[in-house]
């Protein structure tokens, strides 16, 4: 009887685990957002049929635009505009103009990301919000990478990371004199490897773990 329990534990286990791998497998997304421009008026189309559109201010131009999965971003001299296929609206947040010139803006099927100098700014399809966290200052940026379910955020003193369903970024710091080696992220985790340590940013449980090197 013990030995049955255990085996219908085992299988209760192995059901949940496959099942939190399936949510973030690698998956086909097919775009279901375009993004035109057209005499200061910027159109975007949701899945062929919803159009939304709004006017730029004057002397606001577009820097960079991209749509992808569930998401259409565009990036000007003035804001941050994000768009998805439930919002129903374009969603702006207002930019200095060092912030818009030097940010690095990104963008997958459930993630919009832009990076400025002194601040990481998320938009996620689950939440339909933009959320940011202030970066350390005089930090140098090291890289900023978004995929599917996740994006990370590198500085010389912390990485930041945050899960297309969540509402808060998680950072760990580095210590003294610890360093990069490598980064890789996959759909749904980002994997650092530095001098001292591997450290793993995880969509299912949008933590950070750690293992010494």
């Amino acid at each position: 009887m013990l030995r049955y329990q255990k085996f219908l534990i085992s299988i209760v286990c192995l059901s949940i685990f496959a099942s939190t791998i399936s949510s973030y497998a690698e998956e086909e997304i097919e775009d279901l957002i375009y993004i035109a421009e057209s005499k200061s008026k910027i159109i975007a189309i949701i899945e062929e049929s919803n159009k939304i559109s709004f006017s730029l201010r004057p002397k606001e131009k577009v820097l960079w635009r991209e749509s992808r999965g569930y998401l259409g971003a565009l990036l000007t001299n003035q804001r941050f505009f994000v768009i998805s296929t439930s919002s129903g609206a374009w969603q702006a947040l207002p930019l200095r103009r060092d912030e818009s010139e030097k940010g690095m803006a990104s963008l997958s099927p459930y993630i919009a990301l832009l990076v400025t100098e002194d601040r990481a700014i998320c938009f996620n399809a689950a939440s339909n919000q933009f959320i940011e966290t202030r970066l350390p200052i005089h930090d140098e940026l090291l890289a900023a990478k978004v995929k599917e379910h996740v994006a990370v955020v590198i500085t010389s003193s912390r990485a930041f990371g945050i899960a297309s369903e969540n509402s808060t970024f998680n950072e760990i710091h580095l210590r003294v004199r610890e360093t990069i080696e490598t980064i890789k992220i996959t759909s749904s985790r980002a994997t650092i490897h530095t001098s001292d340590r591997l450290l793993t940013f995880d969509a299912a449980g949008s933590t950070w773990t750690e293992h010494r090197l």
